[in-house]
């Protein structure tokens, strides 16, 4: 595949739309039992829809879409809390296994309530439809930004400051907080290839806009330590091209035999997670002092694709969607067993699926040195 401009399908747009759509609920999850054994005090995420819980829906709220319905959330909170699965997200499994109670997405803080105990173990800023770039850099390049939510990574780490301000009155305190503080940066940066091609533009204009985007990322990283992270986790972009959104909007294009998956798409994601990685080695080489570890979600997710019965899921459904909202063609009926599948609606995971890639990070092998071997050096 060379281009998207050729003629892409009207579901396409529909596709594009749908993305982003949501709106706020009132409910919050109720909290999972706090262990305070935890060694790390606090845990920022920063990110997009893979780990959004909930900051998308309250900030637009006027527009209604399917994630505010069920069959969204059915499977661990049994109601739609604004995460973009059926269950709990990576970000939720590890809070839970850290013993923090669920905390709030940042835009969900409770009125009336101080935001150094909203804020005790941590915040979450991811956003769904998240950039690493901002809406300014796409306008500029004439892009329309109106599916592109205000909170790219750097608007998310300027928020971050903020609740940083609150949770030490002096600098040694700030410092304090944030040495004993886990940071989860990303994944981000998907979206940043994904609505340039939504708008028509072609493989080799989006090209170009790695090495932006990875300058990016590296520069909020830059940021956190220099506020004082000593311990932060950073997500590649997952295999673009073996999600079901992707496939049915080019049914015909060129597949990788051993996936199944869309070459193209996947290459331009290697190259992407490749100059991460290279970024990532010179800002530890730049900071020795800080704990930078990259995560491998490519092959993480790529290992379900390419052995979904060994975890768990079915072998002739694992390019396919539980509830295909974002993918062109296909009836909306919910598949009756969504932990037999890897996407659930075709854009974004399973909470089966997003279980293992937790478990990835938290005990390895797709996080080296995994979080919780950082957290027992810490202890």
């Amino acid at each position: 595949m060379i281009s998207w401009a050729s003629s892409l399908p009207q579901k396409l747009a529909v596709a594009a739309v749908l993305l982003v759509l949501s709106v706020a609920i009132a409910a919050s999850p109720a909290p999972a039992p706090a262990n305070q054994s935890s060694c790390y005090k606090h845990l920022f995420s920063f990110g997009d829809s893979l780990i959004d819980t909930g900051n998308y829906i309250v900030h637009f709220s006027a527009a209604p879409g399917p994630v505010v319905e069920l069959p969204y959330g059915q499977t661990f909170f049994g109601r739609p809390t604004g995460r973009w699965s059926d269950g709990r997200l990576i970000v939720d499994f590890i809070v839970e296994r850290l013993g923090f109670p669920y905390w709030p997405a940042y835009l969900q803080a409770t009125a009336g309530k101080s935001l150094a105990e909203e804020f005790r173990y941590g915040v979450n800023f991811a956003v769904a439809s998240a950039t690493a770039l901002s809406q300014d850099f796409f306008r500029k390049k004439h892009l329309r930004v109106d599916l592109m939510p205000p909170y790219s990574l750097g608007v998310q780490i300027g928020l971050f400051k903020k609740v940083l301000a609150v949770l030490g009155s002096t600098d040694q305190e700030r410092k304090a907080a944030m040495a004993s503080s886990l940071f989860l940066v990303g994944e981000i940066g998907a979206n940043d290839y994904i609505q340039p091609l939504f708008q028509n533009k072609t493989l080799e204009w989006v090209r170009p806009l790695v090495p932006r985007i990875i300058r990016s990322i590296a520069l909020s990283i830059e940021a956190l330590i220099e506020l004082g992270a000593k311990t932060m986790y950073v997500p590649g972009i997952f295999p673009m091209g073996c999600t079901p959104l992707f496939l049915g909007i080019f049914p015909g294009d060129d597949r990788d035999p051993a996936t199944g998956c869309l070459r193209w798409l996947n290459d331009l994601t290697l190259v992407h997670n490749h100059m991460l990685k290279s970024q990532l080695n010179e800002l530890r080489s730049n900071h020795p002092g800080v704990s930078i570890t990259y995560v491998d979600y490519y092959e993480e997710i790529l290992s379900l694709v390419t052995k979904p019965v060994e975890n768990g899921f079915t072998a002739e459904t694992v390019l396919d969607a539980c509830y295909p909202v974002f993918v062109p063609g296909r009836e909306v009926v919910r598949c009756p067993d969504p932990s037999r599948y890897v996407s659930w609606d075709g854009v974004h995971l399973t909470e089966a699926a997003y279980k293992i890639m937790a478990h990835g990070m938290l005990d390895g092998p797709f996080a080296m040195p995994p979080i919780m071997s950082t957290c027992n050096r810490n202890c």
